[in-house]
């Protein structure tokens, strides 16, 4: 009988715990700063020749930073037509005050996303218009 209560105690104890542990950790976000940089290139194009697409992040994170300082770096580049693009970005981020470093410290957080998008459109390829008998504009 004490087994059957024991381990209902066990199974309740563990089910309700994952509402206790955010209680005892502390939230990211108050123990460092963070940089968000997110890069969207898209290439559209009658090119069958893939255009070049670079993202060159810097983050850099200051020894002085308050927690909970944010920086958020957004980037769309888009080209439609009948060439492939040259599409560069280059982001530079500082945060926080103080000798800085490219090395988050602790609780610091640095998230880099570049998202380059290519596609083959013929609708927009001269040669392709040609084929299929399109009049040139």
């Amino acid at each position: 009988m004490n087994f059957k209560f024991i381990s209902l105690s066990l199974f309740s104890l563990t089910a309700v715990s994952p509402f206790f542990v955010p209680s005892f950790t502390p939230s990211a976000l108050a123990l460092g700063c963070s940089a968000i940089d997110v890069a969207v290139q898209v290439d559209v194009s009658g090119s069958r020749n893939p255009g070049q697409q670079t993202n060159n992040v810097n983050q850099e994170f200051g020894e002085d930073c308050k927690p909970g300082t944010n920086v958020t770096n957004r980037s769309t580049q888009i080209n439609v037509g009948p060439n492939s693009a040259i599409q560069n970005r280059n982001s530079n981020a500082v945060v926080g005050e103080g000798a800085t470093s490219t090395t988050p410290g602790k609780g610091d957080v640095g998230v880099q996303v570049h998202v380059p998008v290519q596609v083959y459109n013929p609708g927009q390829d001269p040669e392709f218009l040609k084929k299929v008998g399109v009049p040139q504009r």
